[in-house]
């Protein structure tokens, strides 16, 4: 069971980070400095799934990294805790569940609602298109600010379980 979850946890998890990092940190400015040419990018991305994929993909690694810190901890979490490797571990995880919730509750949101605008913006004649566009760049500097701390918090989880057990 143990190598189950390790494998879960790291694979998952591996592709959650690298995933989340790449997007905010080299993909959308990307598309930024595209300007509208990267107009076709985003909806190929949901159509891809990306929207659906990051969440689940965090989720399985924050659900396959509770129940092996469980299954380390050999049910007394407490005493586990108190031990280097157990209190690296919990931060680590705490950090990444920090970046999960924001993922969900700003970053996500905000990039739905900016395709949703930018596709109702689409359908407008040319002289109404401005305040659509304008509410959709509110809410995409939202999405990439938020998209830019998680990023830097899943790297700082990373880091920490790379060393919790040598600690």
């Amino acid at each position: 069971m143990i190598i189950l979850l390790r494998l879960l946890h790291i694979v998952s998890g591996g592709l959650w980070v690298g995933m989340a990092v790449f997007t905010a940190f080299y993909l959308g400015p990307a598309l930024d400095d595209a300007g509208p040419a990267a107009g076709s990018v985003m909806p190929a991305l949901a159509r891809r799934g990306l929207a659906t994929i990051l969440p689940a993909l965090a989720l399985v690694t924050v659900l396959s990294g509770g129940w092996l810190y469980w299954r380390v901890a050999g049910g007394d979490v407490g005493q586990y805790l108190a031990s280097g490797p157990g209190a690296v571990f919990a931060l680590s995880a705490a950090i990444a569940i920090v970046a999960y919730v924001l993922g969900l509750s700003v970053t996500r949101p905000a990039m739905m609602r900016v395709a949703g605008i930018m596709q109702a913006a689409a359908a407008l004649p040319p002289d109404q298109r401005a305040a659509h566009l304008a509410e959709a760049a509110q809410w995409k500097a939202r999405g990439a600010w938020a998209g830019r701390v998680g990023g830097v918090l899943l790297i700082l989880a990373l880091a920490g379980m790379a060393v919790a057990r040598y600690v």
